[in-house]
């Protein structure tokens, strides 16, 4: 008779052997980034799943208890075979390494029915540089050979199960001179009425959009406010490569009327686009965002697409760009027909102000990236957008640090709810995985110094190491012992009782591997897997 892997599991008591199982030779195994709709099923690990409602990057296995998203509808038959899981954390997709540096491979391994981990294989183009037996799973491999290679790892468990990490792409060059990722876009608000143009990082941003000029009902332009403000931004922005658009709209206190009343007429549209043009040829500027806040579904949206498509026209003959801001997601959402998006370079997608108070977490920044792309928006035309400001405050991050600079590496000061440095570089990362850009509202708000948010932003897209240091207690420098650490006494498993039932809490730390992580929100993934997770030292 033969002896299965399976069958080895169930005689170490790894899992139970179940009385009936289900005919699953039919089902798709799940992808993470697939969008699922509600009746879909699926195979992950060994079981079977029906989609309750619409989801993506939502792990059926963590996901699904009765109020979630997906419904576990028993064992497959035949049994598929539980394999470990890696995941690549270091180095960044696309990052650069200078010849002869030493650069860090890093991985997380686990298995979701807590098989021991036997080994990780770290491999450079395909060759095997290095094994490592003890998590945390590191290697160091010294860059050489100029050009891009492709960096991965493998996972062996203890029962012979293998899994691969997929790929990331580095470049070795012979300096270290710097450029951000192909296409990857840095993106910054500036407003009219504060911040100087002398304290804007223009090193750090490929595009700055000026806030705002407004329209009226006719289709004519409201005179700018402080326009030599922004003829100073459009000089020193070209000197240093960055582009300048014109945000057109904004919030204007929920007044969207000019739009609703000029976008209606073919007459209106054309007279809003003659007289924005000629401000864009007038003044140099690069392109348009548009910022309707917001083209409801119905006609108020085939409107919205008629100006996208006639305005893009136009700007296109003149060599400018189109972009538009969005709702992060949402009824209003609907105002922006699919057309847009061939018509747009990219949309700023404002995942922020979802509530008044934890208004712009990680998850939020999911989600938005869920939904337009689930509609068909490309991911280069998707940039994810951050606030460097609190709700329900309203302080200027900048503010918030000068009361407290451990503010910079937290999310809240108890009051006030931002994005610290932390959940910053994780959206970044994000952005960089999912999306082709970042940007921010607005760029006044972000401190000049060590702590500034660009700054981390910038390097995260170029791959660099970060130049502040959080060490996961709100404060700067990591501490020397990690075991005066304090940590939640329930360890990490990958079971739903952990430690606060089901999940890890906004800032509670736990043991996982040999090391100590603090989630930076509410999880249910493993310690150090994701962007949820921030590691905060080593035994």
């Amino acid at each position: 008779m033969k002896t299965t892997r399976l069958a080895v599991m169930a005689a170490l008591g790894m899992l139970s052997v179940p009385t009936m199982a289900l005919d699953c030779t039919q089902l798709n195994d799940w992808q993470p980034n697939q969008v699922y709709t509600g009746g879909m099923e699926v195979q992950h690990l060994t079981a079977k799943y029906t989609a309750k409602w619409w989801t993506q990057n939502q792990d059926p296995a963590l996901y699904s208890e009765p109020e979630n998203v997906w419904r576990k509808d028993g064992i497959c038959d035949p049994i598929g075979t539980p394999l470990p899981i890696v995941k690549l954390d270091a180095p960044l997709d696309q990052s650069r390494h200078v010849i002869a540096s030493p650069v860090t491979i890093k991985a997380t391994a686990s298995h979701p029915m807590n098989v021991p981990i036997k080994y990780v294989d770290f491999r450079v183009d395909g060759a095997v540089i290095a094994t490592d037996d003890v998590a945390p799973f590191e290697v160091s491999w010294t860059a050489s050979g100029l050009g891009e290679h492709t960096v991965s790892a493998e996972v062996v468990d203890e029962v012979g199960g293998r899994a691969s990490s997929g790929q990331r792409t580095i470049t070795v060059v012979a300096d270290d001179v710097i450029v951000p990722p192909s296409g990857f876009k840095i993106v910054g608000y500036f407003p009219s009425w504060q911040g100087q143009v002398a304290d804007i990082q223009f090193d750090k941003l490929t595009h700055i959009n000026y806030s705002f000029l407004l329209p009226n009902a006719d289709g004519s332009l409201q005179p700018l406010e402080n326009l030599a403000k922004m003829q100073q931004l459009v000089s020193a922005a070209h000197a240093s490569g960055v582009k300048v658009g014109i945000a057109v709209g904004g919030w204007n206190g929920g007044d969207d009327s000019a739009f609703e009343t000029f976008a209606s007429t073919a007459q209106g549209r054309a007279t809003f686009i003659r007289n924005l043009m000629a401000f864009v040829e007038l003044h140099q500027l690069d392109g348009v965002d548009m910022d309707w806040e917001y083209p409801d579904p119905g006609s108020s949206a085939t409107n919205f697409a008629l100006l996208m498509k006639e305005l893009n026209i136009e700007l296109k003959a003149k060599g400018k760009f189109l972009t538009a801001a969005v709702v992060a997601l949402g009824y209003t959402g609907g105002g922006v027909l699919e057309s847009v998006f061939q018509d747009v370079d990219f949309l700023n997608l404002m995942a922020y102000d979802a509530n008044n108070a934890d208004h712009a977490s990680f998850q939020y920044a999911l989600d938005s990236i869920a939904y337009w792309q689930g509609r068909g928006l490309s991911k280069e035309k998707t940039v994810l957008g951050v606030p460097f400001y609190s709700r329900p405050t309203w302080q200027a991050y900048r503010t918030l640090i000068a009361q407290d600079p451990a503010n910079a590496c937290r999310d809240s000061d108890g009051t006030s709810y931002y994005n610290g440095i932390p959940t910053i570089r994780a959206k970044t990362q994000l952005a960089l995985d999912q999306a082709g850009g970042i940007m921010n509202w607005e760029l006044s708000h972000d401190s000049q110094g060590a702590a500034s948010l660009l700054t981390a932003k910038w390097e995260v897209a170029q791959g660099l190491v970060p130049s502040y240091q959080c060490d996961g207690t709100g404060g700067p420098d990591k501490p020397t012992q990690c075991a005066d650490i304090q940590v939640d006494p329930n360890q990490y498993v990958a079971h739903p009782d952990w430690p606060n039932g089901d999940h890890a809490a906004s800032a509670q730390r736990v043991r996982y591997q040999q090391s100590v992580y603090q989630a930076n929100w509410w999880t249910r993934s493993v310690p150090g897997s994701d962007g949820s997770w921030q590691f905060v030292c080593q035994f």
